[in-house]
């Protein structure tokens, strides 16, 4: 009798925990991770990579190369740079073409602010450029995008194509064709290469 009573209770709790379960987080879409993304203008010698993967991890490293800015004991030029790590949450995706991701973390290797000389070149730790929002004192954007390489260009925001690759081009392809992960907060955006298509 106290073997089924206990059996019961056992059942009963079981249950119960499986209702207060959290739902599992549905996956970031199907993709040859890891994915290498790149924020950069084309001009100047600066730039943030962002390897993404299929968990919502990243990590990354930025870096802008000043040669010009020189002083006594750095003859060489300055370097600012970072290398971080973070992860990104998925909400449920909007389309076939775009998910919707929170940045849920971002470390950076060191703090901001730190210098040292190498080779007579004066590195300053930065922050993930990029990945920050401008508008709230170098807080981290939380809210971020990420768009599929058949999403359609027309209706995309202005300030994720204002840095989009396929602009350059003589005939700017109808998709993205690549991946893009967009600071919705920022407008700042990065891009994976583009596909070359027939």
């Amino acid at each position: 009798m106290k073997k089924k009573l206990f059996a019961l209770l056992l059942g009963l709790f079981l249950l119960f925990c499986a209702g207060c379960a959290p739902k599992p987080v549905p996956g970031l879409p199907p993709a040859d991770y890891p994915l290498e993304f790149l924020f950069s203008s084309g001009a100047g010698a600066w730039g943030t990579r962002l390897t993404l993967n299929a968990d919502g991890s990243f990590e990354g490293q930025f870096s802008d190369s000043n040669m010009g800015e020189t002083g006594k004991d750095y003859p060489n030029g300055t370097v600012y740079l970072c290398s971080f790590t973070g992860h990104f949450s998925l909400s449920e995706k909007l389309d076939i073409h775009s998910y919707p991701l929170t940045l849920e973390e971002v470390t950076p290797d060191r703090p901001a602010g730190e210098e040292w000389i190498d080779n007579g070149i004066l590195h300053v730790s930065s922050g993930p450029y990029g990945l920050y929002n401008d508008y709230t004192d170098g807080k981290m954007s939380r809210n971020f995008m990420l768009y599929a390489p058949t999403a359609p260009v027309f209706g995309l925001d202005e300030s994720l194509l204002s840095w989009w690759p396929g602009r350059f081009e003589e005939n700017p392809p109808e998709t993205l064709n690549c991946w893009a992960l967009w600071n919705v907060e920022a407008g700042t955006a990065f891009f994976t290469a583009l596909q070359i298509t027939n």
